[in-house]
């Protein structure tokens, strides 16, 4: 259990506090406590615009392709009806036409067979970049020193950063900024006494947080817009400049 009841905001806010005294005792100190629940407000926000990040559009047109498929499934299997006895019949050698018949199915799933496999394969490999990302961010959101802050961009919009000196990580979630022309990109500085360092360019999904850099005490986050691709140096006015309380 920690001593520090600020610490909890991030854990609270992710239901990672799985010390039921310690989740009473936070709950009762947030109750009175206007910075903490403040913190709880943008936590929660930030942890919603992760869901946005995982969350998916099913593909164009598949109720249409359900609700057409579903009167050709069987809903049961058929009962079988009782066969009258029979002669035997002697089995009929198959013709060659069959035996290429059966080839050409066989090559035929065969190619089938490995183009889902790539398929899969290509997907898996999509999940597990993403539920990297996920937990990068989870475990920044989560840490107990996790501090945040918000600004809002003259053009519109807002930036809000959560950053842990223990994690040495920043993660960094915009909502409404202005769409730029594709010759232009939002960057991503971190910014201390010795001059800005890139952290990055924000994705052209902004509703995906991100990880930006390495996080040091001192430094403070900047938001320019510079040519696409990115620049060495800042080439404008930071629209934002934040440093967590």
């Amino acid at each position: 259990m920690t001593d520090d009841l600020h610490a909890l905001a991030g854990p609270y806010a992710l239901d990672a506090i799985d010390d039921a005294d310690e989740r009473r005792l936070f709950e009762a100190h947030l109750a009175g406590c206007e910075t903490c629940a403040t913190e709880l407000r943008e936590f929660r926000a930030t942890t919603a615009r992760l869901g946005m990040a995982v969350a998916e559009a099913p593909p164009p047109r598949l109720r249409d392709r359900v609700l057409a498929d579903i009167g050709h499934v069987r809903q049961l299997p058929p009962v079988p009806a009782a066969s009258p006895r029979r002669t035997p019949v002697r089995p009929v050698r198959p013709r060659r036409w069959r035996r290429a018949v059966a080839a050409g199915l066989a090559a035929a799933a065969c190619l089938v067979t490995a183009t889902s496999v790539g398929v899969a394969i290509r997907e898996r490999q999509r999940v597990e970049r993403t539920e990297a990302a996920y937990q990068e961010v989870a475990s920044v959101l989560s840490a107990p020193d996790a501090r945040s802050a918000t600004g809002r961009a003259p053009g519109g919009g807002t930036v809000t950063i959560v950053a842990s000196e223990s994690r040495g990580r920043v993660v960094v979630a915009s909502s409404g900024l202005r769409t730029l022309p594709s010759s232009k990109a939002y960057q991503l500085w971190l910014i201390d006494s010795g001059g800005p360092r890139s952290a990055g360019l924000l994705p052209d999904d902004r509703s995906r947080p991100v990880v930006a850099g390495t996080w040091r005490p001192s430094d403070k986050l900047g938001v320019t817009v510079e040519p696409a691709g990115g620049s060495v140096r800042p080439t404008t006015t930071p629209l934002v400049l934040l440093s967590p309380a």
